[in-house]
This record gives C-alpha cells, sequence and structure tokens, in this order.
C-alpha cells in the first residue's frame, strides 16, 4: 500500500485546498494581504469542480454574499484578514442571528487601522468574543501547523453545518506564508444533508421557509 502523497505548500493554500476538498462550493472575497494566496488558489481550482469564485467589490460585500448563498445550503467560505474582518463584523452578527453556517478565515495582521502586514494576534480578543453587537459567540478554531491548518479547515466546514453557526479559522502571516509538507486527504461527507427543513430552495409544493434574524414574540 502506498503512504500517503506529501505536498509542499503555503498554509495559506494548504487552507484553499482543504477547502475545495471539503466540497466548498462558492467563495466570495476580496483581496487583502496577507492571505491573498486563499482567494488566488479558489480563483485557479475552484472552477474546476464546479464551484464559484467570485471576488466582490468590498469585503461588505463579500460577506453579504455569503450570508444568501449559506442560505441554501450549500459549503461557502471567504478569507480576509484585519481590517477586512472588521468589515464583516455586521454579517457575523446576521450569521449568528440567522443561524446559517459557513467557514471564515482570519488570517490576522498588525493593526489598528490599516496598519501593516507583519504578524500579530490583534484580531485575537475581536475573534473570541464573536465580533458584531454580542449575544453571541464563534466556533474558533487556531491551526499552529500547516498539517493542522489542512486539517482543522475540513472540520470548520464539519463543526458549522452541526451548530449552524459561522466557524472561524484563526491564523496569522506566518502561518500563512510559511511553506511544509502536508498530507492531503479527502473527506468522507463533502456535503450537507439536502433534506435540513430550513434550506431556501424553493418552496416545490411546500410552505415557504423563512429566515430571518429579528426575534419577536408570536
Amino acid at each position: 500500500m502506498s503512504s500517503p502523497k506529501k505536498v509542499f505548500t503555503k498554509g495559506n493554500e494548504a487552507i484553499a485546498m482543504a477547502a475545495i476538498n471539503a466540497g466548498c462550493h462558492y467563495y466570495f472575497g476580496y483581496p487583502i494581504t496577507p492571505q491573498n494566496e486563499i482567494p488566488e488558489y479558489m480563483a485557479k481550482h475552484l472552477p474546476a469542480t464546479g464551484g464559484e469564485f467570485l471576488q466582490a467589490e468590498s469585503e461588505i460585500a463579500s460577506i453579504n454574499m455569503l450570508i444568501g448563498a449559506a442560505a441554501t445550503g450549500v459549503r461557502v467560505m471567504t478569507s480576509s484578514s484585519g481590517p477586512g474582518i472588521s468589515l464583516m463584523q455586521e454579517g457575523f452578527s446576521y450569521f449568528a442571528g440567522n443561524e446559517l453556517p459557513a467557514v471564515v478565515v482570519n488570517i490576522s495582521r498588525q493593526g489598528p487601522g490599516l496598519g501593516g502586514i507583519n504578524a500579530t494576534q490583534g484580531d485575537y480578543f475581536q475573534s473570541v468574543k464573536g465580533g458584531g453587537h454580542g449575544d453571541y459567540k464563534l466556533i474558533v478554531l487556531a491551526p499552529h501547523t500547516g498539517q493542522e491548518l489542512y486539517d482543522l479547515s475540513i472540520k470548520a466546514f464539519e463543526l458549522a453545518e452541526k451548530y449552524r453557526i459561522l466557524t472561524l479559522i484563526l491564523g496569522d502571516a506566518i502561518l500563512g506564508q510559511i511553506k511544509e509538507p502536508i498530507v492531503p486527504w479527502i473527506p468522507e461527507k463533502t456535503a450537507g444533508d439536502p433534506d435540513r427543513d430550513w434550506l431556501i430552495t424553493g418552496a416545490k409544493g411546500r410552505e415557504p421557509r423563512l429566515i430571518k434574524s429579528l426575534f419577536l414574540a408570536d
């Protein structure tokens, strides 16, 4: 029996490779250093699997595109860094309120403001406290090797679907840029259950469904 094939790759590319192998169908994003290898890899390889890559006009647009796609039940992902993640915070809150699954990658950079591209952990508190305007928490995974970037990126899609919550992969510039050998693998499950009772897929002779984040007494 042959040994698993190792691949020598950047951490950012390991994340993108794992997302495609996990069945990610839509990627919407906007470029920002030091995570640009992720959208570059997705733009090159995702369409070959039947998926869709779209460079949005802003981080705000990309997170809201993600909400619409997630409501249909397909696996979706975006990625950004520092100020880009800050711009997405309202979208994070709507993901929590709507109880929708998605994966967001945060390859953090130096701040505040535009800051710099150096590796820092300035995004840590924003990430682990949930973001948005409160009353929820995200699932946050913090890999520390190239192999963990790959493995936990696949795990992120599974956790997002299980708990119907945005799941964040938290890294930094060093982790995203360093090259390490990894062993890629493909999970048994690469899509969510198509019969989930909240999916917005067209009525098809049934009662319409509504996804909303407004909580009022009936």
